[in-house]
């Protein structure tokens, strides 16, 4: 049986298709990124413009293709923090369903937050943070053997603050700071919970740009990227240097995508706070994430699932 599961971010769009056998287990047929930025600003706005909209729907499109071609049997996409924001969020949700030829569900913060711990953690036998930087907010989930205690999400996304704070590059000390105080806010009050972790796992375009900068890697390389440790000395060294360069600069770091390379120096000072405030001494990268999540509960998957790649 083919099923797909879809990620319809406020930066990205992903898509993760996969041949489910019978013993549970899956082998990954395609692994798909597209980067339409449908959140452009929304944080100022509140509502999806036509030329995001049109981005949006031009992904979808070519995820659709993929899904026809396949002839995939099962798919759960999902939208997030912009369509569950945007005042025209159910306009474009028939627009975007419309393109992609499958329902869209648009999910709540703390149902991604347990998707995406579920598609990227799974069942961990140690207390493990999620930590997962998207566009318009970020969630965080506390879990161990699949199971989730706690799983929230705050409006702190690397898209949504870089159109707040570092619309000039380099980013203003004192923009950083301001942004810096902003996460505290948002996250001080699970600070007692999330330090209960063993495992840090981060989740999404910024960790994963910091793993490509640190491992010096010129192209996307899952395979060399899944499980790389950053630690937090490390993310707060890449984050200063990140934040340091202008946008030239920026978009002349092998690897990273030209449209993701503005948001990952913000995208980085959320995650160096977070781990900050929530004491992790260590992060593992994984390139899993909703998409995965998604899939696996597209046919009420059971959460204890063994991959093969």
């Amino acid at each position: 049986m083919i099923i797909a599961g879809v990620d319809i971010g406020t930066n990205t769009a992903l898509m993760v298709v996969a041949e489910k056998h019978s013993d549970g287990s899956f082998s990954i047929l395609k692994d798909e990124h597209s980067v339409p930025r449908l959140g452009e600003g929304i944080d100022f706005h509140g509502f999806i413009n036509d030329n995001a909209c049109a981005r949006g729907v031009l992904s979808l499109q070519q995820f659709g293709a993929i899904l026809h071609e396949l002839r995939v049997e099962s798919v759960r996409a999902v939208a997030t923090s912009a369509m569950r924001e945007a005042t025209n969020g159910r306009d474009v949700l028939a627009l975007l369903q419309s393109a992609l030829g499958w329902p869209i569900e648009i999910i709540s913060g703390a149902d991604e937050a347990r998707l995406t711990f579920l598609g990227s953690v799974g069942s961990a036998q140690e207390p493990t943070l999620m930590i997962d930087i998207g566009g318009g907010s970020t969630e965080y989930a506390l879990g161990v053997n699949g199971n989730v205690s706690i799983a929230v999400s705050a409006s702190i996304g690397a898209v949504r603050f870089t159109e707040r704070f570092a619309t000039e590059k380099p980013i203003p000390d004192k923009q950083i700071i301001a942004a810096r105080d902003l996460i505290g806010d948002q996250i001080a009050l699970y600070r007692k919970d999330f330090r209960n972790s063993t495992m840090c796992v981060g989740v999404a375009g910024t960790p994963i740009a910091l793993a490509m900068i640190d491992k010096g890697l010129n192209t996307y390389d899952a395979l060399a990227l899944e499980g790389h440790v950053l630690s937090v000395d490390r993310v707060h060294e890449l984050s200063a240097w990140l934040c340091s360069l202008t946008i030239d600069e920026l978009r002349s770091i092998p690897g990273i995508h030209e449209r993701r390379a503005d948001i990952v120096p913000m995208g980085s000072v959320i995650l160096a706070e977070s781990m900050r405030i929530f004491m992790c001494p260590t992060l593992r990268i994984t390139t899993r994430g909703l998409r995965f999540g998604a899939m696996f509960t597209a046919e009420n998957t059971e959460q204890s699932l063994r991959i093969i790649d």
